[in-house]
């Protein structure tokens, strides 16, 4: 019977070292591909995913004597690290120096517009965060639970029955859609509109963005839904 690493020696179709340039290659050219770094104790494996893009996650999955899994940890890619620095970084200096340093200049004559504003400005970069946050950790999840399907830790059936028994419309979770879902529609919409005043890189990930995180959650309660009535079915 093979090994877990064995396994998972099978699933890898690429070998790169865990480093900027293959994580660029990656986003660019290899999606579809599970690649790794292989290591005597440890391989790090990652794979892109359509709806992920740049901001895929990597798993770190430690060996014991034996071969077998010890832990598997989860982080994001180095190229997504780097592309959340560099969007972060344009959107607290936008905030900064189109809004907040103008708004101090101008103090004396301050009135509440600037800030609605403001406050505007920085419930939808607030919203941005949250929602991809959202569809990124939707997506680890499903990649390392087809992971660990795939190498025999568990069945489908059994992570079936977790994800089931958990409960997606909590107080919680049912405030959040509340606010995520218009705000993912008015995301789609404004990018739609921004298409016809020629801001098509922008245009594209905000429309990316918004039915990314719509085609995610949903996906997730269908596919409750469906083991729901297969369970009901059977009983």
């Amino acid at each position: 019977m093979k090994t877990h690493k064995e396994k998972i020696d099978d699933l890898i179709t690429l070998e790169r070292e865990n480093n900027l340039l293959n994580h660029i290659s990656t986003s660019l050219f290899n999606r579809g591909e599970t690649i790794a770094e292989k290591n005597l104790s440890e391989y790090i494996v990652w794979m892109r995913n359509y709806w992920v893009g740049t901001f895929y996650p990597i798993f770190r999955i430690k060996f014991n004597e034996k071969n077998e899994i010890k832990n598997i940890k989860t982080e994001l890619s180095l190229n997504g690290k780097l592309w959340t620095i560099i969007l972060g970084g344009l959107i607290l200096s936008f905030l900064l120096f189109v809004l907040i340093i103008p708004m101090i200049q101008d103090f004396e004559y301050l009135d509440y517009t600037a800030l609605i504003i403001l406050g505007i400005y920085g419930l939808l970069a607030f919203g941005i965060y949250w929602v991809f946050r959202k569809i990124y950790l939707n997506e680890t999840k499903y990649l390392l639970n087809d992971l660990k399907i795939a190498v025999g830790i568990e069945t489908k059936k059994s992570v079936e029955k977790i994800e089931n028994e958990k409960n997606e419309w909590t107080i919680k979770m049912t405030l959040f859609r509340l606010f995520a879902y218009p705000f993912s529609i008015f995301i789609i919409l404004i990018s739609i509109y921004a298409v016809f005043t020629g801001t098509y890189l922008r245009s594209g990930l905000g429309i990316a963005l918004g039915v990314g995180y719509l085609y995610s959650d949903i996906r997730t309660i269908q596919k409750k839904r469906k083991i729901t009535k297969a369970n009901n079915v059977q009983t």
